[in-house]
């Protein structure tokens, strides 16, 4: 159960590092990407900034115009119908260029409905002149609410009025204000301000309240107003995500004196990504585990091969392994010496010391072997006392050199309790160009039994002499 779970949790390591590695080489190569899918939010949002900007612009210059054009003109007073008009006390009566300039923003209104039927934002001019609001949509505005649109303090302190900011700041013709809670909707807003003159006297500003709510990408995070210099900015950024000061800025600079900026965190790249990190994790781990099991399932049939091959006995081939189709390449590439051998007196000595003795014999004979040749030769017991010697890439002549060693080594080295000796004998050939296994084989069998008679001739020979 132990190694179990270390073998697991090795393989969850080795998931984990190389999950890192790749999703560390993702990000890299799609940071590009990813950057720009966030900085193609923050567009939509400096797309609507520059629209209004010279939207304000046109309808400044065009107010200012008919101002001029009526100016000393008799001007009716016509109803206000695509909006609605907010007074700063109980005087209701428009002035003259309140009155020309109503009627131009009523054809307007007329004209442009998605100035009124878009709720992102709210377009509305501010007369300086009778301290009243002319809306682009109608409101339950409180009194306060519209006296505050007013006040120096109010309005200084978000920057949402041209009134009370300085001549250089309205060089280009607009103010950007700070991100502000707007007091109608409580949204968070930004306001543009574009001032409206009478020759050199500024009458009003039109505006346009844009409402930061409807631009998705922009929930969750937080505006903080700062300075660059003589530049004001507004930075967006995003408390949710640790480490934000490591970050992505994309800046839009709105004119001269106001830019936003934009921060995309390093960690925000990261976590949002996180999943497929976890992914690699688990599809990496999931194949891992395969690999190990697929692992074990060939090294245990290694094994079981292996057992197949093996002699149990002495723990060296048998005659499965004639079978190898490694063989036949080795064969063909390099050649093959035959060797048979053949333990002599083994019945002898199976009769006189017992079956077991004769197995430590036969133990003896393979021993031997394993030490007289090379690792890359195939040693096979091809049954009882019988042993066979395949010698990839070696000539007759050294096989039966070494065949001769063996013998030498077999016979002068002890086994067993009771420290016996004993001889083989052996038979060598080598495969012919055109011939197989089976008949070199079979021609140093019959080598073998000519060694064997040769001996028992000897013998008998030795055994008349002495009688």
């Amino acid at each position: 159960m132990h190694s179990h779970a270390k073998k697991y949790t090795f393989i969850l390591a080795r998931a984990l590092i190389l999950s890192v590695l790749l999703y560390g080489v993702a990000i890299y190569h799609s940071t590009d990407n990813l950057v720009e899918n966030e900085q193609a939010k923050f567009r939509l949002l400096t797309k609507t900034v520059q629209d209004y900007k010279s939207t304000l612009y046109i309808m400044g210059v065009m107010f200012e115009a008919q101002v001029e054009a009526n100016r000393g003109k008799f001007v009716d007073e016509r109803s206000f119908d695509r909006g609605k008009i907010y007074y700063y006390d109980d005087n209701k009566t428009l002035t003259h260029n309140e009155k020309v300039i109503s009627a131009t923003a009523e054809k307007m209104f007329g004209s442009m409905p998605e100035m009124v039927s878009v709720p992102s934002y709210s377009l509305y001019y501010r007369s300086y002149e009778g301290q009243k609001l002319l809306s682009a949509k109608s409101f339950d505005i409180p009194a306060n609410v519209v006296k505050s649109a007013f006040s120096e303090k109010s309005c200084l302190a978000t920057s949402n009025c041209a009134y009370f900011v300085s001549p250089e700041d309205l060089s280009n013709r607009l103010v950007v204000s700070d991100v502000h809670q707007d007091k109608v909707t409580g949204q968070p807003t930004i306001t543009l301000s574009s001032p409206v003159y009478d020759g050199m006297t500024m009458i009003g500003d039109v505006n346009v309240d844009i409402y930061l709510n409807y631009f998705g990408f922009i929930s969750n995070k937080t505006f903080v107003s700062a300075k660059d210099g003589d530049k004001r900015q507004v930075i967006i950024e995003n408390l949710r995500y640790p480490l934000k000061k490591h970050a992505f800025a994309k800046h839009f600079v709105v004119d001269d004196y106001f830019e936003f900026v934009y921060l995309i965190p390093f960690s925000k790249l990261v976590i949002d990504t996180s999943w497929l990190l976890l992914l690699l994790v688990a599809i990496l781990f999931y194949i891992f585990v395969k690999l190990e099991e697929l692992h074990v399932k060939r090294e245990r049939l290694k094994l079981a091969e292996i057992a197949i091959s093996r002699d149990e006995l002495t723990g060296i081939y048998n005659r499965t392994i004639l079978k190898d189709s490694a063989l036949k390449y080795i064969k063909e590439k390099q050649g093959l010496s035959v060797i048979v051998i053949d333990g002599d007196g083994l019945k002898t000595i199976n009769d006189t010391y017992g079956h077991h003795v004769g197995d430590e014999a036969i133990i003896h004979i393979a021993t031997c072997m394993t030490d007289n040749f090379r690792d890359s030769d195939y040693l096979i017991r091809s049954g009882g006392d019988e042993f066979l010697v395949l010698l990839p890439g070696c000539s007759e002549q050294t096989a039966y050199q070494l065949a001769d060693r063996l013998a030498s080594d077999i016979e002068s080295t002890p086994f067993g309790k009771q420290s016996l000796t004993m001889t083989i004998s052996f038979g060598v050939s080598q495969i012919q160009r055109g011939d197989n296994l089976q008949a070199a084989i079979q021609r140093a069998d019959n080598l073998l039994y000519r060694d064997k008679r040769s001996k028992a001739r000897t013998v008998e020979q030795t055994s008349t002499q002495h009688a």
